[in-house]
């Protein structure tokens, strides 16, 4: 807690830090050390509409254990470290408590990203009264040139006060304003030369985009890509504006001047620069994580309803800022919930095996632990277990896409099992590999079991050839549903 400087923003200090908003139009905001979501919350009743719409308000958390806590809230979490955070520009207002030692570069960041906005910042007093370094001296001048601030005694040593510090506080108020004249309208006017408007010259320095040069890893290609894409969009949506601005000088089209046709010309305001921006990026986040969730490095360990799960959550994770930071926190998330992975992923293969054939299965009496008795318990057998459903295409050339994935899912559930990453010559590639041989009905080997195929029937006759690896998804899958006594159950001999 002391690492991350946690010190929940009290109510009246939350509400005051609200207040000092000159501008009450809160298109989005962003909150980018949200903890636990006491300032986001402090949003003053005069703002009561908004109140309700706090789908509006995003933030940032570098303690991944508050984010549950902040969802809950209804606060979309778009990032962790709100430094490594370069897209701003959407926000109209941001709201910050940061950690204290840190104070000046957070602000001095926030300032760097917006573009049009208000930015309210909570901040040691000490940073502002003690100017002893260059950050700091910067951060004045910018409070001469585009703010104000107010000092506090005695904020966080109120009684709701979670922790208590009596340390003074300055409330930071600063506006950024986009510069329309130089921003969207620009200065073609001067740079014309209305003697020479071939098409050559109108094209100007175009050219045709050169395919970029990447780093080598993935996930920094991918971040490299989506920040390409992003600044382009944000050119592209500017230079509308500006094509929209100098249109309207030339007057309506004489359709319009006729009634016959609407006028054509858009809006070229700031807030619809800011509003298109926003909807763009989320579009290119909702591309960049899709790309992410379906690369090798997610989807080569992950069984395909394992992959449905983490799908699932797909609406939250789009939200989070696409950097390096955040994917690597994202992916982190999923080792450290491998262990819960794994075990769904046998529990799945353990269902589609038993599912159909009960003499694919064995059942016994299950474990006894005080009054819980299971008596419906149940194993897959060594020896052969058999899979109906699986049908050649019309061609007869192959089979489906479904199956296909199941087996891949045992493939990558047996190598696991194995303690290996990868598979060597698995089920998939059996089918891949030797499918005029199965469909003759002749038995192929993989690296944990003899298949055979019935293209007639569609069945596929599975004969494990490492009953250790059966016994294993037996034993993992019977812990798990109580089937077997956990490892520290006393459990005499003659229950095994």
């Amino acid at each position: 807690m002391d690492d991350l400087q946690f010190y929940p923003t009290p109510s009246a200090l939350g509400k005051k830090a609200w207040g000092k908003f000159k501008n009450r139009n809160f298109t989005r905001v962003l909150e980018p050390s949200a903890g636990n979501g006491d300032l986001a919350y402090a949003i003053t009743e005069d703002d009561y509409r908004f109140r309700h719409r706090r789908g509006n308000i995003d933030v940032c958390e570098l303690d991944i254990s508050k984010h549950p806590t902040l969802r809950a809230k209804g606060l979309p979490v778009v990032g962790l470290d709100f430094l490594q955070m370069k897209n701003g520009a959407i926000y109209s207002h941001i709201l910050m408590n940061p950690p204290f030692a840190v104070g000046a570069q957070h602000l001095l960041h926030a300032w760097k990203i917006v573009w049009d906005a208000e930015i309210v910042c909570i901040i040691n007093a000490e940073t502002i009264r003690n100017a002893c370094t260059k950050e700091r001296q910067m951060l004045v001048n910018l409070i001469l040139q585009h703010g104000e601030v107010e000092y506090i005694e005695g904020a966080f040593a109120v009684e709701d006060a979670e922790r208590k510090t009596n340390v003074d506080v300055a409330l930071v108020y600063l506006r950024k304003q986009a510069n329309v004249s130089v921003d969207i309208v620009g200065s073609l006017l001067e740079e014309l030369n209305v003697d020479s408007t071939s098409a050559e010259s109108l094209a100007g320095d175009y050219r045709e985009a050169q395919e970029l040069a990447l780093p080598k890893s993935m996930i920094e290609n991918s971040v490299a890509a989506f920040n390409a894409a992003v600044r382009a969009m944000r050119e592209a949506v500017i230079g509308e504006a500006r094509a929209q601005y100098y249109a309207r000088l030339l007057g309506q089209t004489m359709a319009a001047r006729n009634g016959d046709a609407g006028s054509s010309t858009k809006d070229t305001s700031v807030d619809y620069v800011q509003a298109e921006v926003g909807k763009r990026y989320n579009d290119l986040k909702d591309r960049a994580w899709s790309s992410i969730l379906r690369s090798s490095d997610v989807t080569s360990h992950l069984s395909s309803a394992a992959q449905k799960r983490v799908e699932k959550e797909f609406d939250e994770i789009k939200k989070l800022e696409f950097s390096v930071t955040t994917i690597y926190g994202f992916l982190c998330g999923i080792v450290e919930s491998k262990g819960q992975i794994q075990i769904d992923m046998c529990c799945d293969v353990f269902d589609e095996i038993t599912r159909y054939h009960t003499d694919n299965t064995v059942f016994f009496k299950g474990w006894k632990s005080n009054d819980l008795h299971r008596t419906q318990a149940m194993k897959i057998k060594a020896s052969r277990f058999v899979l109906p459903n699986h049908k050649s295409s019309w061609s007869g050339d192959d089979i489906s896409y479904e199956s296909k994935g199941l087996l891949s899912d045992f493939d990558k559930v047996t190598s696991m099992l194995d303690a290996k990453g990868q598979i060597g010559f698995g089920l998939r590639a059996a089918f891949d590999q030797h499918f005029d041989d199965l469909k003759a009905g002749k038995r192929v080997k993989t690296d944990y079991f003899d298949v055979r195929y019935y293209k007639g029937i569609g069945t596929i006759h599975f004969y494990p050839t490492r009953p250790d690896i059966i016994d294993r998804l037996n034993r993992i899958v019977g812990r798990h549903r109580a089937y077997l006594p956990p490892p520290e159950a006393g459990v005499s001999e003659a229950f095994w």
